[in-house]
């Protein structure tokens, strides 16, 4: 099978400026499945040097062709003409065009499966029509935007209510644009793929759970002794920032009773105040900025914390550590995609009073979370295998 992927981003095996690791696992899936042939063709936006992108050659058996980004993004920024967006109807990136060398080099090669990656660039799978084309959105960012309007913190300045008012008008402009119901729309959200089905009824949408790529299923699950590891995990900003705000609030307000049977650790750049507030609190508290070997960081703790106020499609760090054996315990929104249970793989809360009592409940009932880590662990290596995922999308 030959398939030529079109993509924004330089496919990489962690996230690189960008959600860039999606298409490296799918084509990784792709390979144990078949033989299979992919031509990437990338404009390269996450700035992968000439060397990291030859080892990515070797990596993934394929050829990277950079395509040429227009002159007009590179000027627009250079000359802080940013702001000149507000006049376009859609988002800056979806104006990018193929040029006819390479419209001319796909319809010789005649591939298999035209494979295009980023809701931006959408529209080149109308282009080249008389192909089999496949979009991986991942996302549908006008839902994302929708979720940020329903948050009443996030309306109460103009500014932000008409930045998110404008992101949401100019992606459903695109999205209504440059649908067409001959292509397949692949989403890793279920939410994503229902919300832009409502804007093109005839759409031909496939949601697939987002694949895993880095995990050790052989770690033993069994709680730190004598205080149970609890992990934060990413950067502390307007995704979590709200929630996390609440929910440590009230650890710190009833931290006597849990100072003494647990260490926390916050892994991501911005939560400095919060782990000095604990430090004072009393608790062992650590604040790690940047692990060089994230997976190997996650797999020194026991419970993975993640307090999620808005977002859309999968959230790849709460995947990594029900993955690598961790129990979760997070809101709606962190466990969204992914394909476990509340009360018997994972812990969904919904208000911030639950935190305290929940895990108080985990240091007398050490067995019974262990068991919960290890259900969701095998569920996710099931559910979320890159191979069986790649097979549904490419077949």
């Amino acid at each position: 099978m030959k398939i030529s992927f079109f993509t924004l981003f330089t496919p990489t095996f962690n996230n690189v400026h960008a959600a860039s690791a999606l298409p490296y696992h799918l084509m990784k899936g792709a390979e144990e499945n078949e033989n299979v042939q992919f031509k990437i063709y990338s404009f390269n936006i996450n700035n992968i040097d000439t060397i990291r992108i030859a080892k990515i050659e070797e990596e993934l058996h394929a050829k990277i062709h950079l395509l040429r980004k227009p002159w007009w993004i590179k000027w627009m920024f250079k000359l802080h003409l940013g702001f000149l967006r507000i006049l376009l109807r859609f988002p800056y990136l979806a104006y990018i065009r193929l040029d006819q060398n390479v419209i001319s080099e796909i319809e010789k090669d005649r591939p298999d499966i035209l494979w295009i990656y980023g809701e931006e660039i959408m529209e080149l799978a109308q282009q080249i029509k008389s192909l089999k084309s496949i979009v991986t959105m991942p996302d549908c960012e006008s839902l994302f935007y929708y979720r940020m309007l329903k948050l009443p913190w996030n309306t109460i300045r103009l500014f932000q209510t008409l930045k998110y008012t404008f992101a949401f008008w100019q992606y459903r402009n695109l999205e209504r644009r440059n649908f067409s119901p001959g292509i397949i729309y692949h989403f890793v959200g279920k939410a994503d793929a229902d919300f832009f089905e409502t804007i093109n009824p005839q759409a031909n949408v496939l949601f697939l759970p987002h694949p895993l790529y880095a995990y050790n299923e052989n770690r033993e699950i069994n709680f730190h002794q004598p205080k149970v590891k609890l992990l934060f995990t990413g950067r502390y900003d307007f995704y979590c920032q709200h929630s996390s705000d609440e929910l440590l609030s009230e650890i710190e307000r009833l931290a006597c009773y849990l100072v003494e049977g647990y260490e926390i650790t916050f892994l991501g750049k911005g939560w400095e105040r919060w782990n000095e507030r604990l430090r004072t609190k009393g608790f062992t508290s650590n604040h790690i900025v940047f692990a060089p070997d994230y997976i190997e960081e996650l797999q020194k703790h026991d419970i993975q914390v993640n307090a999620i106020d808005v977002g859309t499609g999968t959230k790849g760090k709460v995947l990594d550590a029900v993955a690598n054996g961790l129990l979760v315990i997070g809101t709606s929104y962190a466990f969204e995609n992914i394909l476990i249970e509340n009360g018997k793989s994972c812990i969904q809360y919904h208000s911030c009073k639950e935190i305290v009592p929940i895990l108080l409940d985990v240091l007398k009932n050490k067995n019974k979370y262990c068991q919960m880590a290890i259900s969701a662990r095998k569920l996710v290596l099931k559910h979320h295998d890159k191979k069986i995922i790649a097979k549904n999308l490419f077949s």
